[in-house]
């Protein structure tokens, strides 16, 4: 290949077509108004050089005075791209230069022809633009420490340095009347001028690169702050919901030594609801401080058959609120200490513990645990089962979501698998679950966790102290008169066997109001308070049975 004029301005052609439309698709895709003119400027190059190596087969106007206006035009959209990039008003200079390129590239062409004049304005335009370019990024280095990339400093010095050279080297080298035939010296300078543009994309780039990098430390220093101002406005949230509970405790507690018999259930029905409350906000503390940070997991030494007997307890008084039976069902040598977070684990098992009771009525929840030794480790299975609703299979996806109620009715945040799956996980275990409806579920998950101390005794299963599930309520006959139609006690029933507390309350403002419901109305708000729903519901069901029956009612008797 002959390498003359001609082939290096098509070659730098091609190089700025491919560098402009690299630039072009950043732009697409990241919308930066910097990369568009940085785009613009590399084809502008690439056209301007293709109309000059085709300098014999096109007029002057296109190959002259068009091709060196567009390389021109190409180093100050360069520098409206820096500018831009830095947040800097760009100078009006360059398209001064500009206007006064194309008016003596005119005139050295159509008026007085001048080959040697043409390569002055042409060379000069461009290195008046890349000075101010220079002086540009000087401001920015002088005014942000470290900002200005240096590769970009070094790189415009470069660009300066080369039309400079052909300034300085024009008159030593003369030209013929056709610039095209050129000797080495104008080749050279073309060849160089190509490598400094492909460098320049390259600095460019890079610093787009490092903008976004930044950016980015920017945000993240951001976001850490507004994380600490979130955690503290939560410990302030969580102070204030909890101070009022915590007062009402108290004086719950104060009350309960000079009360009577009804007074004494309806403390202790308070003190239920207050801790009822306090969990709730627990909960969605512990959900938002899980969202801001990482889950924080602490080990320690933790007596695992104490940790184990203070969760069978909970769960005791827990599952007997729906008639249901606990059952702690350990196999084999469970360690006695171990290195763990105890009470993450705790957490863990309370929320599938609670979460089985909530969905099981008149059934059991069993709480199981093995361990298979392996050196100084031990892996630890726990399972909770049930014998409650079951799940959905095409449900059990989304159990582990943040506010997903399995089964809406029964209220609730949500978020006790969620923080479950996010506790075990952090722990280096994986929740699952196997589920079919109408015959129960079971979540379990293995821990592997370093042995401190073995047992010398192997526990056997055992159940909840009592055995027996709660004896149903006695019961109550009321005036015929005084109590609702059989659909509203069908729909109390419903409503009781699936906890709605609101819906209930409701019931008995629509269906139990006026003088003649008050006795009826009076123990149902009793009931609601104790939070004795399956009473609730026999209450229901009997007082059904005695409309459909046509029972006397209690004047009736007794005055027979």
């Amino acid at each position: 290949m002959d390498l003359n004029l001609a082939t290096a301005a098509f070659i730098t052609a091609l190089v700025e077509f491919a560098l402009g439309v690299s630039m072009l698709i950043l732009w697409l895709r990241e919308g930066r108004r910097y990369l568009a003119y940085w785009s613009s400027g590399f084809i502008a190059f690439g056209f301007g050089s293709l109309l000059i190596s085709m300098r014999n087969e096109i007029p002057d106007f296109l190959s002259i005075i068009v091709a060196n206006f567009g390389t021109t035009l190409s180093s100050a959209l360069l520098y409206v791209g820096i500018c831009l990039f830095f947040g800097r008003r760009h100078s009006w200079l360059p398209w001064v230069v500009l206007a006064l390129e194309a008016a003596w590239l005119a005139y050295y062409t159509y008026v007085a022809y001048d080959t040697s004049a043409r390569v002055y304005v042409y060379s000069v335009s461009q290195a008046l633009i890349v000075l101010v370019t220079l002086q540009a990024l000087f401001m920015v280095s002088r005014e942000r420490a470290g900002r200005s990339n240096p590769e970009v400093v070094i790189v415009t010095v470069l660009l300066l340095a080369v039309h400079l050279a052909r300034i300085a080297g024009t008159p030593f080298f003369p030209l013929p009347r056709d610039f095209m035939n050129s000797g080495n010296f104008q080749t050279l300078l073309s060849f160089g001028l190509l490598m400094v543009h492909a460098s320049y994309a390259l600095a460019l780039g890079n610093m787009h690169a490092s903008g976004l990098n930044a950016e980015l430390s920017a945000a993240l220093a951001e976001a850490k702050i507004k994380e600490r101002q979130k955690i503290e406005v939560l410990s302030y949230i969580g102070h204030d919901l909890r101070a009022p509970l915590a007062t009402i405790n108290g004086y719950s507690e104060l009350l309960l030594a000079d009360v009577s018999e009804r007074g004494h259930r309806l403390l202790l029905s308070i003190q239920r609801i207050v801790k009822y409350q306090v969990d709730l906000i627990d909960e969605l503390l512990e959900y938002a401080k899980v969202e801001l940070r990482p889950l924080a997991i602490r080990s320690t030494a933790t007596d695992l058959p104490g940790l184990l007997r203070n969760i069978s307890d909970y769960a005791t008084t827990l599952c007997r609120q729906q008639n249901n039976q606990f059952i702690f069902q350990p196999s084999g040598r469970i360690p006695r200490q171990i290195d763990i977070d105890g009470k993450r684990l705790q957490q863990v098992l309370l929320n599938l513990i609670s979460n089985a009771a909530k969905f099981t009525h008149h059934g059991r929840v069993v709480l199981s645990i093995r361990a298979e030794p392996l050196k100084d480790i031990s892996a630890l299975y726990f399972s909770v089962s049930d014998t409650g609703v079951g799940i959905d299979l095409s449900r059990q996806t989304d159990i582990f979501s943040a506010f997903q109620d399995i089964n809406a009715v029964k209220g609730g945040t949500g978020l006790g698998l969620f923080i479950a799956h996010r506790i075990v996980s952090a722990m280096g275990g994986s929740l699952r679950v196997a589920s079919l409806p109408g015959q129960g579920s079971t979540f379990s998950f293995e821990l592997s966790v370093p042995v401190l101390e073995m047992s010398d005794f192997e526990w056997p299963a055992v159940a909840q102290q009592d055995g027996a599930l709660v004896a149903p309520p006695t019961e109550f006959i009321f005036l015929e008169d005084a109590l609702p139609d059989h659909q509203a006690l069908d729909e109390l029933a419903d409503m009781a066997s699936h906890g709605q507390f609101t819906d209930i309350e409701c019931w008995i403002e629509r269906h139990a109001q006026g003088a003649a419901h008050a006795a009826f109305a009076a123990h149902l708000y009793e009931l609601l308070e104790l939070f004795d729903f399956s009473a609730i519901r026999a209450l229901a069901l009997s007082c059904r049975n005695q409309k459909a029956a046509g029972r006397p009612n209690a004047q009736e008797n007794s005055s027979k």
